[in-house]
């Protein structure tokens, strides 16, 4: 069995036939509907038209030949007064009998014969009583007369007179027929050509769902680059969008995966490498050389450990867990960050508290943030060196605002600034960019301990807040690292990363 057999009809099939079938039930309503009320009206005039001829009739027979209400009393003198004042129309004829034989009639060329012996039949075979008329139907050469008889009693005469009218309702019931099937062939061309727009229509306007499946059946966890390419403004183009911007989401989940582990094949393999090689080189029967050993071995262990958590740092920064906001008092958050960092060497630490006030944000992630900043001040600067932590608000025309937005900041209507400055080696200006990205380093940092993801996990804790963070630097002079933090009043943390208009990360952890 095929695919197409197994899935049945399209949607776009099954539209197409819904909208056809619809418009096709609505122009036969209108057409039933249209023409019973014609044939209805058809049925009343012909018979008004008949009963008005009778009582033409009756009434010339009482006013009588002088028009002075004195009635007729001789039959033929009555019909032939009749026949030559009243005119019949094309589809009407009149008939006069006398003693039941046809005598009269109307002049004039018509289809039928209204003497014929089938009309002649039905009046001989219909039982007329004085004052009342009959109304009936036969069908006769090729058509169907509507007749109508009347028994038509006079003073003073004898015989007996029988007035007939007969309309031709068969022809004219024919051009109402003729309209119907005008009607129906319209209607079926009309069909057609609302089933060829209706299929031209839904075709475009399927086309991002045809898109769709075709990208889900291409689309693997090698390759998570397809997309579908779409235009307008639909329900089906923004499920198109909705359905891009979750393969952004997976693919960028997918590129995280690869990249922790890439990241910690890459990383865990040397020290993997000295702790097999060292353990390989120990003599045992040597105790100086077991606890040198041992002590190496536990300071490899120490140190992949704490390339661990920074991996799993970096790894969580992207769930929707890895932030949880709350109001904090940023006066009480610089405390905080100042008790913390002067226990990481002995440097003169200085506090620039000048921001007070609330500010939403995840302070253990901020204060997190900022340590590693200072962690990082420490190891490029001497001993006993300043090292200072500022906290300040950036709002309104201040060039900080300007900054964290060039640094990928989402828009707010003030920030937290907290910058981390020391008067160390300093970051060379072409090395300042990359300083953020996973392993990244300086040239002058390569004798330095570290992992080269602190200031990567910063750049993380940014982004999660939809914030930015910055260097300025001179190599030999020191470098200030700051942090912008927005802080609306009531204002929603971003998580994870502030994305652009096609559902992109603005500025990646890891840029």
């Amino acid at each position: 069995m095929t695919d197409t057999a197994r899935r049945g009809w399209s949607v776009r099939r099954r539209l197409l036939v819904m909208m056809v079938s619809m418009t096709a039930l609505v122009i036969a309503l209108t057409g039933v509907i249209a023409f019973a009320v014609q044939f209805r009206s058809l049925d009343e005039r012909v018979r008004a038209e008949l009963e008005q001829e009778i009582q033409e009739v009756t009434a010339l027979a009482r006013s009588g030949p002088t028009l002075d209400n004195d009635p007729f009393t001789d039959a033929d003198a009555l019909f032939l007064s009749f026949l030559g004042t009243s005119i019949a129309s094309p589809d009407e004829a009149f008939l006069a009998l006398i003693d039941g034989q046809a005598e009269y009639q109307s002049v004039g060329e018509r289809d039928f014969a209204v003497d014929h012996p089938d009309v002649l039949a039905l009046i001989d075979s219909t039982p007329l009583e004085p004052g009342r008329a009959v109304i009936d139907t036969v069908d006769t050469q090729g058509t169907t007369l509507s007749v109508i008889m009347a028994d038509v009693q006079l003073p003073e005469e004898e015989r007996t007179g029988t007035f007939v009218v007969a309309i031709d309702s068969g022809t004219l019931a024919g051009q109402v027929w003729r309209r119907v099937w005008t009607y129906a062939g319209v209607g079926l061309v009309s069909l057609l050509v609302v089933g060829a727009l209706a299929n031209v229509v839904l075709g475009r306007l399927l086309r991002p769902l045809r898109e769709l499946q075709e990208a889900t059946a291409q689309i693997s966890t090698e390759d998570l680059s397809r997309r579908v390419e779409v235009s307008g403004e639909t329900d089906i183009v923004d499920l198109a969008h909705r359905f891009n911007a979750m393969l952004d989401r997976i693919e960028d989940g997918v590129r995280l995966q690869r990249q922790f582990l890439d990241d910690a094949a890459h990383e865990l393999r040397t020290p993997l490498t000295i702790l097999r090689g060292n353990a390989e080189l120990l003599r045992p029967e040597d105790p100086e050389d077991v606890a040198a050993t041992r002590t190496l071995l536990l300071d490899e262990v120490d140190r992949m450990q704490r390339l661990v958590d920074d991996l799993l740092v970096l790894a969580r920064a992207q769930r929707q867990d890895f932030l949880r906001p709350g109001t904090a008092d940023v006066t009480e958050l610089a405390v905080e960050c100042m008790e913390r960092i002067t226990a990481l060497g002995p440097r003169q630490w200085q506090l620039a508290a000048h921001a007070e006030g609330p500010a939403v944000l995840d302070r253990h992630r901020v204060i997190q943030a900022v340590v590693q900043l200072a962690a990082n001040a420490v190891k490029f600067s001497d001993e006993g060196s300043p090292v200072e932590l500022a906290t300040d608000w950036a709002e309104g025309e201040d060039p900080q605002v300007e900054r964290a937005r060039e640094l990928g900041a989402r828009p707010a209507s003030r920030y937290l600034v907290l910058s981390v400055s020391d008067h160390g080696t300093g970051i060379p200006e072409s090395e300042q960019e990359r300083v953020f990205e996973r392993f990244g380093r300086a040239e002058s940092a390569a004798q330095v301990d570290g992992s080269g993801l602190g200031l990567a996990i910063v750049q993380a804790i940014a982004d999660a807040h939809g914030g930015a963070v910055g260097v300025e630097s001179v190599e030999g002079l020191g470098s200030r690292f700051t942090l912008w933090v927005p802080a609306d009043p009531d204002d929603e943390v971003a998580h994870p990363v502030a994305t652009g208009a096609e559902g992109e990360p603005a500025r990646s952890a890891a840029r």
